[in-house]
């Protein structure tokens, strides 16, 4: 879950540059993001100055809120439509210094930092930001497209509270100009990975420090393919890639009315409260009766060049588990971006998909976390919400298809908190990620 998590904060993190016509514009956009197997819809708008853009949800999880970049007023609004509530972030003007290494100027004196209260907090958050105009040229959707490499490196210091983990970006896309939409280039994201402690302290700042270089500008994205590495260069990274096209371009006429804040809607305590809970059993209810089989792309029987494919067959259970999702959901935990993953029922599938690998797992034990202890009763009384830790034991254990022997057993065993969906789905991660160091 941390890396869909993580996904939220993507749009926070893409940068855009100044356009250069100033011709009339309103453009709908349509363009279809692949994350982790999983495929997205975004339907984009811009008029003059503005933009507004609306994000379909992922896997039954909440839909995010409409994000709507007025210019003009260098602010950004977000919209929760089903709670009327709008939040309002202004561009960032401070808190951020921007050092151009490709400029070299003589070493200047600079005001004293003024030290830190009693109360407040904070560290330094240095971002190391490199753009490459490769001059590659094309036409996409009628507009001629430049092809441009970025990389952004995020290191926090110890003390900082908007992220404790380093984060590696590489964006390879390609971009154009659209007239009038000139919102600046903002190297700070809006929005960082808090840690959850930090979250109701807002005596916590960070300074930001970003380094940029490199020559070239980006633009109006119409394909984007992002690498994200969690953890910079440390043994315990995530990495993972997401890919972005656009679908559909159209030139149409747009109501103003989309980019204000509509009538009746309530100003927001915090950009918190604008995200819906997310229930982990709910979003089971309302994946198609609980089949996720059915929001999966469908597989090639060809591999990438580079990538290795595991087969996972369903797991193994006495109790009454709703095995099929924890299939899937395995297979979606184990998609990277040199791993692929895909659902298998027998060893003639597995040959028709071109597996390397095959995983089987077995839940050998699940009891509920109390003092009473004994069997799963929730799940066999068709009662849920009965308990809200579990004690599961489960084995996976990867081989090799070509010819069966065992690469590797992963042993799972502990107290997992949640109710059911939720605990024996941690335990399904907690044996996942541990099959992925295997791999690495």
């Amino acid at each position: 879950m941390k890396k869909i998590l993580f996904l939220s904060l993507l749009p926070a993190i893409l940068l855009f540059a100044a356009p250069e016509d100033v011709a009339a514009q309103q453009y709908k956009l349509k363009q279809s993001t692949l994350v982790m197997g999983m495929k997205t819809e975004t339907t984009i708008y811009v008029k003059g100055m503005r933009k507004r853009t609306e994000t379909g949800s992922m896997m039954g999880m909440p839909p995010a809120p409409v994000v709507i970049e007025q210019c003009d007023l260098q602010r950004t609004v977000k919209l929760n439509d089903k709670k009327k509530l709008y939040f309002i972030i202004p561009f960032s003007k401070d808190q951020e210094e921007v050092i151009d290494e490709d400029i070299k100027t003589p070493p200047s004196k600079t005001k004293p930092v003024a030290p830190k209260t009693a109360t407040q907090k904070g560290g330094t958050i240095t971002m190391w930001y490199n753009i490459t105009d490769t001059g590659e040229r094309k036409k996409i959707h009628g507009f001629t497209a430049r092809h441009i490499w970025t990389t952004q490196k995020i290191k926090p210091s110890a003390d900082a509270c908007s992220m404790k983990d380093s984060i590696i970006i590489k964006t390879d896309g390609w971009y154009i100009d659209l007239p009038q939409f000139n919102c600046p280039v903002r190297y700070k994201p809006s929005q960082m990975p808090r840690d959850p402690s930090e979250r109701t302290k807002p005596d916590c700042m960070d300074r930001f420090i970003t380094r940029k270089s490199g020559k070239g500008k980006l633009g109006f994205p119409l394909t984007e393919t992002t690498t994200i590495i969690m953890g910079g260069s440390n043994p315990q990274m995530n990495q993972f890639q997401t890919n972005m096209e656009t679908v559909e371009l159209s030139q149409e006429k747009l109501d103003s009315m989309l980019f204000e804040i509509p009538a009746g809607y309530t100003l927001a305590a915090n950009e918190e409260d604008l995200q819906d809970k997310f229930d982990m059993a709910d979003m089971m209810k309302q994946v198609t009766n609980g089949d996720l089989s059915k929001m999966m792309p469908p597989v090639s029987e060809q591999k990438k060049v580079g990538t290795m494919r595991i087969g996972v067959y369903q797991p193994k259970s006495a109790d009454q588990l709703p095995l099929s999702e924890l299939q899937q959901n395995l297979v979606l935990l184990l998609r990277t971006d040199k791993i692929d993953a895909v659902a298998i029922n027998s060893e003639e599938e597995a040959k028709k998909y071109n597996c390397d690998y095959l995983l089987n797992t077995e839940y050998t034990k699940i009891k509920q976390g109390s003092k009473v202890g004994g069997l799963l009763k929730a799940v066999k009384n068709a009662d849920p919400n009965a308990a809200t830790s579990f004690n599961i034991d489960a084995v996976f254990i990867l081989t090799k298809f070509s010819d069966g022997s065992v690469f590797t057993q992963q042993n799972v065993s502990g107290k997992f908190e949640g109710k059911i969906e939720e605990a024996y789905r941690k335990a399904a991660e907690d044996g996942g990620r541990k099959i992925l160091k295997a791999l690495n």
